[in-house]
Order: structure tokens, then C-alpha cells, then sequence
């Protein structure tokens, strides 16, 4: 390289006539020495360059495929999620829909439940009272047996005469009346 700027300095010195028709060597000087400089520039730098050039396109390149994948990734997961949202949701409404339903049926079973207790209490006590006023009844046919047996001697004690009885048995009526006012 050295030699070529010398060389081209010793042809600019050489040229030294004024003559505009003269040939000068310098011109052509100047156009060898840029056609080697851009055959090195081609040869060294622009390859080098060109592939720079070419590896950072790809790169670029790259990475924006990278970047429209991962947009398009995002965009998938993001409908996934909601997706995902929508059926939780769903299953939530489920959820308490069939939470209600049990507790309403719940609820009617316990009516239920209360219902037929309230009815075997009320046959219970029903049967209860009944058992209390055949009891009540036959206490009392017994009694009204002992009473009649009680008036019937007393009348064949007495045989009396029809006003008689009537006064007894006025008598005895009272003696009963009194005795349930005691019980």
C-alpha cells in the first residue's frame, strides 16, 4: 500500500506541464490505486461486513418470529386462562346451585320429619286420651254398677213405696255428685 501512495505521488510530481491535451498518468494512478482499494475492501472488509450484515438480519429476523410467537403463545394462554375462568365460574354456579338444592331438600325433609313427629305425638296423645276415657268410662260403668247394686239393696232394704225411691234416690244422686266434686 505504501508503494502504490508513492507511486502516486511520484506521477503527480512528474506531471508538471500545463498542457491540457497531455496524457497524465495520475488519473490513471488514481483509478488503479481505488480499484484496489475496493477489491480489498471487497475482498477483507466487505464479506466481513456483508456477513455481519447478513447475521444481523437473521438475527432480527429471528427475533421477530420469537416476538410473533410468543405474542401468539400469550394470546393462546390468555384464552386459555379465560377459558379456564369460565368453566371455574361454571362450576361455582353449579356448585351452589346444588348447595341450594340440598339445603331446600334438606329443608323438606325436616319439614317432613317434624310433620310426622307432630302427627305421632298427635296419635300418641290421641291414643293416650282414649286410653284415659275408656278408663274414665269404665270407672265410671263401674261405679254406676256399684251404685245400682248400692240403690237396689237399699231399695230391697227398704221396699218402699214410690215417693219413697224417688227421695232415695234423690239422696243417693247427691251423695255421687258430692264424691266426683272430690275426685
Amino acid at each position: 500500500m505504501h508503494h502504490v501512495i508513492s507511486a502516486m505521488a511520484l506521477a503527480f510530481e512528474v506531471t508538471t506541464t500545463e498542457n491540457p491535451l497531455d496524457f497524465d498518468l495520475t488519473l490513471v494512478l488514481m483509478i488503479a490505486s481505488f480499484l484496489v482499494v475496493v477489491w480489498i475492501v471487497a475482498k477483507f472488509a466487505f464479506r466481513p461486513l456483508a456477513n455481519m450484515m447478513e447475521k444481523r438480519r437473521q438475527n432480527i429476523e429471528d427475533m421477530l418470529t420469537k416476538a410473533e410467537n410468543d405474542r401468539a403463545e400469550a394470546e393462546r394462554i390468555l384464552l386459555e386462562h379465560q377459558e379456564q375462568m369460565r368453566k371455574s365460574h361454571q362450576e361455582a354456579q353449579a356448585l351452589i346451585e346444588k348447595a341450594t338444592k340440598a339445603g331446600e331438600q334438606r329443608a323438606t325433609e325436616i319439614m317432613e320429619q317434624a310433620r310426622d313427629e307432630a302427627e305421632k305425638v298427635k296419635k300418641a296423645a290421641l291414643t293416650q286420651i282414649e286410653a284415659e276415657r275408656a278408663k274414665a268410662v269404665a270407672e265410671i260403668q263401674a261405679q254406676v254398677a256399684d251404685i245400682s247394686v248400692a240403690v237396689a239393696e237399699k231399695i230391697l232394704r227398704y221396699n218402699l213405696d214410690t215417693a219413697g225411691q224417688k227421695a232415695m234416690i234423690d239422696q243417693f244422686i247427691q251423695e255421687v255428685e258430692v264424691g266426683d266434686r272430690v275426685c
